[in-house]
């Protein structure tokens, strides 16, 4: 039987969109709000603002603070406070964005590939368990992700000026919600580098140009306010500490003190310095000490890795019967003993290994993609998204442990290249069945 692949009217990007959106809607209305430690934080610092009557940073979080945070979250809930009281209108509007990052996995899978890659890997998207709780969590990750995705699809789509202006902005915003942007800039400017040399300084320049605009207003506005040029968060050498000294575990420090006496982060008068001493402090105890144990530190880096990317269940945590308390809202899996305890697990410790399963086949199908176009010699079409997985992991795991949650930039990407195996896979099926006879 030829293959053949013919999207009806009904099976169109934007329709898929629009079904995942009342989905997660229903996942929201049906499990509720889940509260993260992040968000906390992200509320505290939303109502100092709020006080102060300016937007985040203002000097009350600036003095006395050891870091900026992510910027563009904490505005956005204090946004909400200020409007509404609370928090809870920005859930619906979480489940659109998480509709609409399907919706550019679909758009951009489909520049790079084709089309029915694209609306595969939207649908793969859509199935994916890990997905459904990200509209119940208030966390820098959404946002990014998806100004992220349409900046990258304005690059890929558009010749225009204008346009590639508006990437370079939307790019800006990502990275103001989350601090990825280097980690993309170098992977875009390498994939031009290597395949479209003529191509670099007419859609990279106005790119970098609108960025660079963004840089100049936002972080003017904040000087003018503060006396402190900031646009985007600065906690690198808050997190370089957790590594940065002798006898450190490679892995995330879960439910260690923070500011530990005696470890590189505590700092005795914090309270009475800006979050810009804390930092130079801390530079200046860690940077001697990896410069001095260079092999040391760059053996983390394969650890860091696996931790990483060794489960994806982070968002699970939609799903737990008691969410009251934020610190205790992770599931947690017996997997040594899955066998002697399945009978005893709840609905969220199920819906786990569901995850778990979801997770190691994708990532199978997208390394199996991966060695199919290399064989194929298709490097232009997965280049960039292989810039993006392994040079942002590589950058990452190269100065801070790895959550499993910092891959969630990269994820999309790992569902383009996996969709390529699974329309193969439902192809195979497609032609093995056999024709029902007419009678």
């Amino acid at each position: 039987m030829k293959n053949s692949f013919k999207p009806s009217a009904l099976l169109n990007e934007y329709a898929l969109s629009g079904i995942y959106f009342v989905f997660l809607l229903l996942v929201l209305l049906i499990f509720g709000y889940t509260p993260a430690n992040d968000t906390e934080g992200y509320i505290e610092y939303a109502r100092i603002c709020i006080e102060e009557g300016q937007p985040y940073p203002c000097l009350g979080t600036i003095e006395g603070q050891p870091f900026i945070w992510n910027i563009g979250i904490i505005n956005l809930i204090a946004a909400s406070l200020a409007a509404f009281g609370s928090v809870y209108p920005l859930l619906p509007l979480f489940c659109l964005m998480n509709a609409l990052i399907a919706l550019f996995v679909g758009k951009i899978g489909g520049l790079l590939f084709n089309r029915k890659v694209g609306l595969t890997a939207m649908l793969v998207y859509m199935c994916y368990p890990n997905n459904w709780g990200q509209c119940t969590l208030l966390l820098s990750e959404t946002p990014m992700i998806l100004l992220m995705l349409a900046a990258l699809y304005l690059l890929l789509k558009y010749d225009k000026t204008s346009m590639l202006v508006i990437a370079g902005a939307l790019l800006f915003f990502a990275n103001w919600f989350r601090s990825i942007a280097l980690i993309f800039i170098l992977a875009i400017c390498a994939y031009y580098v290597v395949f479209e040399r003529k191509q670099l300084l007419r859609k990279v320049a106005p790119f970098l140009s609108g960025y660079l605009l963004c840089i100049l207003v936002v972080g003017g506005e904040c000087y003018l306010r503060t006396g402190y040029f900031v646009y985007q968060s600065d906690t690198l050498w808050f997190n370089i500490c957790d590594d940065a000294y002798d006898g450190a575990f490679v892995g995330p420090h879960y439910g260690q003190e923070t500011y530990e006496k005696g470890k590189p982060r505590y700092i005795e008068n914090m309270e009475s310095l800006t979050c810009f001493e804390c930092s130079e402090i801390w530079k200046s105890r860690c940077l001697p000490w990896i410069l001095d144990h260079k092999t040391e530190w760059l053996k983390k880096i394969p650890y860091r890795i696996f931790y990483m990317y060794k489960n994806d269940i982070d968002n699970i945590s939609f799903s737990l019967p008691d969410k009251s308390n934020p610190e205790n809202n992770f599931v947690v899996v017996p997997y040594r003993n899955i066998l002697s305890e399945f009978g005893s697990l709840n609905r969220s410790q199920y819906l786990a290994i569901v995850a778990s399963l979801a997770y190691f086949f994708i990532m199978c199908c997208a390394v199996a993609s991966t060695i199919k176009l290399l064989r194929r010699k298709q490097f232009k079409s997965l280049s960039l998204p292989l810039f993006i997985i392994v040079g942002g992991t590589l950058m990452l795991t190269a100065v801070i442990h790895g959550e499993t949650r910092f891959k969630a930039p990269f994820m999309p990407f790992v569902f383009i290249l996996a969709a390529i195996s699974v329309y193969d896979i439902y192809a195979y099926v497609r032609n093995r069945r056999p024709r029902q006879r007419l009678k």
